[in-house]
């Protein structure tokens, strides 16, 4: 079963490799790379989210926070990009962090900032203390990324973000991923096979081989589907992390003060190198169940025919 399953999918790989080819040959065109980064280029343009361009401000007048709609008075952040909206340095009314959760969304034009608002008498006074614990809540965690530091945490997270990019071959991970698929469908298949025989073996006699060689093909059928479901939401979350890649960025930049770019991390280059690999998965799981759906079809006709 391995071995149709195997052929079957080297001869679709060959083929679709000869289609992607320019000059039509069965040698498909190695695909390009980026030298600067073991993690390669984007495998296709990606829709990326504009990231908000927040500036200390000093409203001097009244204004509103775009997030939690309180009075905005004295130091605060306004985006410099195409949105204009303005928000807390951290808490809000009613909300835990209004810098946060503006950095969380898209700089989009197409949202107007808030101009007015509701005000209560208080409210400018409750505001400024709230202000008050958003600096020490700030204090506190540059003190606590300096201590980490000291230890050596954060070298220690670049040191593996290094040994990521240095490990990482595209060619390698696919090559793991077809291996691991071959061994799973390979073990549910021998599985389901032995004890579907050692139940129905007794009874059926001959013919109970035939009902586990089928037994075992829907069973493969279901692990690939399973495997299919999977890769689909791996490869969902590494496009959304390739779209959210720069708010990302400026998140853990502005709220948690970690430089991903120092840390030589970069969500958009891995993202795209986990669609990659993911692309490929879902080729090969795709190659495999049309090989296993075609053994499930033969094996339900010879166990029908069989006496």
């Amino acid at each position: 079963f391995i071995v149709k399953c195997a052929r079957f999918v080297e001869v679709v790989f060959h083929i679709s490799g000869a289609m992607a080819s320019p000059s039509g040959s069965l040698t498909p065109t190695p695909p390009k790379r980026n030298s600067s980064s073991p993690l390669g280029s984007l495998s296709r343009p990606v829709e990326l989210l504009q990231k908000h361009e927040l500036k200390d401000h000093c409203f001097l007048k009244p204004a509103w926070c775009d997030v939690c709609e309180g009075i905005l008075i004295g130091n605060g952040y306004q985006c410099t990009g195409p949105c204009r909206r303005k928000c807390h340095r951290g808490v809000g009314k009613q909300t835990f962090n209004c810098r946060a959760s503006l950095l969380a969304l898209p700089c989009d034009c197409s949202v107007a900032p808030i101009e007015t608002g509701s005000y209560k008498f208080g409210d400018a006074a409750r505001q400024w203390g709230r202000d008050v614990k958003t600096k020490v809540k700030e204090q506190i965690a540059v003190e606590a990324l300096k201590e980490q530091r000291k230890l050596g945490n954060v070298d220690k997270v670049k040191e593996l973000a290094a040994e990521v990019h240095r490990r990482w071959d595209d060619g390698k991970v696919k090559r793991y991923i077809f291996l691991g698929q071959l061994a799973s469908i390979g073990i549910v298949h021998c599985a389901t096979y032995l004890a579907t025989l050692a139940i129905v073996g007794p009874v059926h006699g001959r013919r109970g081989w035939r009902l586990a060689c089928l037994q075992a093909a829907h069973s493969v059928n279901i692990v690939l589907l399973v495997e299919v479901a999977a890769t689909v939401l791996v490869r969902f979350l590494a496009r959304q992390a390739e779209r959210y890649s720069a708010l990302i960025h400026a998140f853990v930049k502005e709220i948690l003060y970690i430089d991903v770019n120092d840390l030589d991390i970069d969500f958009l280059k891995a993202g795209s190198a986990i669609e990659r690999a993911t692309t490929f998965a879902l080729m090969s799981s795709g190659g495999l169940a049309t090989a296993s759906l075609g053994i499930w079809l033969r094996e339900l006709l010879l166990a029908g025919a069989a006496p």
